[in-house]
């Protein structure tokens, strides 16, 4: 994903490596393209080893140099490539590690479940506040206005945090109005293979 991004970005304009990284940090790229905003100058250099960016020019700042990137005739072959690649593909991302404990939630004490069940609301919370945000920002840093696709991304981005705060205020209420114990099949009736 960090190299569509960064491709992606470059196909706007020719940008620094600072201005990529702030780019992502005021998206919040990190939270909703799983991109690791450290790794920036990483896979600048190994984009341009790859030929797919290259140094448009160096300018010096004071005692700073700034290194402006532009993306190659190869890079955009990539960039289409990839994107094109990436739109079709079926990604389900289900929430696997809350799924799997919420299948053994009736091994933990009501009490432990119910606060764990509370800081994953509010962390969830937390984290759509972080959406809207980063949709305000990247409003805020875009020379246009922001398309509507964008907004439908957002939109579809939040509609997943609330979908998941929506199912955990049910499993809280479910655990209040049921008697606390696990449905799982007796392990002891699997049987094994000789």
């Amino acid at each position: 994903m960090i190299k569509i991004m960064v491709l992606g970005l470059l196909q706007q304009r020719d940008l620094t490596g600072y201005e990529i990284l702030q780019y992502l940090k005021l998206s919040h790229a990190e939270s909703w393209a799983g991109i690791k905003i450290g790794s920036i100058y990483y896979a600048l250099n190994k984009m341009e080893e790859e030929n797919l960016i290259k140094v448009q020019s160096i300018e010096s700042v004071g005692n700073r140099s700034r290194t402006i990137y532009s993306i190659t005739e190869k890079g955009e072959h990539f960039f289409e490539r990839e994107l094109e690649d990436t739109l079709s593909q079926v990604d389900l991302n289900f929430p696997n590690s809350l799924y799997t404990a919420v299948t053994f939630l009736g091994e933990l004490p009501y009490e432990k479940a119910i606060k764990a069940i509370d800081t994953h609301i509010k962390n969830l919370e937390k984290e759509l506040g972080s959406w809207k945000e980063a949709e305000k920002a990247k409003e805020e840093i875009q020379s246009k206005k922001l398309p509507n696709y964008m907004k439908a991304l957002f939109k579809n981005g939040c509609t997943h945090i609330e979908v998941n705060i929506n199912f955990l205020k049910e499993i809280k209420d479910l655990l209040s109005k049921e008697s606390f114990e696990v449905h799982l099949p007796d392990i002891n009736k699997i049987k094994r293979r000789d």
